[in-house]
């Protein structure tokens, strides 16, 4: 049996595996601590409340779970270089993880910041050399079998993430600003392809339907493509739809902020 503490701030969740439900208590407490706030317990669900005020002001609730788990643990690099993605390699420890993402970043020539450390999360975007690389480090729990996986968290380095609290707030809101920025562009991009061909779809209804037309001699009848038609103007106007308002293509959980 393994135990995961599990974070949630807003839309960001992270985790991390522990072999013991009291090293797991004691490692929410330690965040709590670098924090500089209390973690207040709920006995009836294991579960955790830090709340952190931070200079702005505001106050932020940062959750922990401790959640049993029975199956294998592993932690996973993900890995895409240019769209395309590489075979994920598994680890069984986080430094395991941030070591190989390291490795990786140098070969490339690019020096990783504490942040994207402490985040697990890299990024390289360099137009002049026409790289883009996507590094991030996963922790995931595996079925029964100890193949498919039915659980999939981020895993940050939760206690230095605590420690520098408002940076790392920071570095999230930066990445969900770069996370919806890149998936309204492909929603634009699935509203212009779309529209391309819904018209050429509609256009080759219509030419059809005029050579029907052209090739009926008087009195004979001819065929209007309707359905052909209909189902080009329909995607066209879906595409121009998306054009208009990509965030319309945008998954549920995005589409509020």
């Amino acid at each position: 049996m393994k135990y995961l503490t599990i974070f949630q701030l807003g839309d960001f969740e992270s985790a991390t595996s522990f072999t013991t439900k009291k090293d797991a208590t004691e490692y929410i407490k330690d965040c709590a601590t670098a924090i500089k706030t209390k973690a207040l317990e709920n006995q009836e669900n294991s579960s955790y409340l830090l709340e952190v005020k931070t200079s702005d002001g505001k106050t932020h609730e940062l959750k922990a779970t401790i959640k049993p788990v029975d199956t294998d643990i592993k932690y996973k690099l993900a890995y895409e270089k240019n769209g395309q993605s590489e075979e994920p390699t598994y680890y069984t420890t986080r430094k395991a993880v941030v070591d190989q993402a390291k490795k990786l970043l140098d070969e490339l020539g690019y020096d990783a910041s504490p942040a994207e450390n402490r985040a697990g999360k890299w990024a390289i975007n360099n137009p002049e050399q026409n790289l883009t690389v996507s590094l991030n480090a996963k922790l995931v729990v595996m079925g029964s079998e100890g193949e498919n996986i039915v659980a999939s968290y981020s895993a940050a380095d939760m206690k230095d993430f605590c420690k520098n609290f408002e940076q790392g707030l920071t570095t999230l809101n930066e990445a969900e600003q770069t996370e919806q920025t890149e998936l309204i562009k492909a929603g634009r991009k699935k509203g212009l392809i779309n529209l391309g061909i819904g018209a050429a779809i509609a256009i080759v209804g219509a030419l059809i339907s005029y050579a029907s037309y052209a090739n009926a001699k008087p009195g004979q009848t001819y065929t209007v493509y309707t359905g052909i038609i209909a189902v080009g103007v329909i995607d066209a106007l879906c595409g121009l739809y998306y054009l208009i308002n990509p965030k319309a293509t945008l998954p549920k959980d995005k589409k509020k902020k």
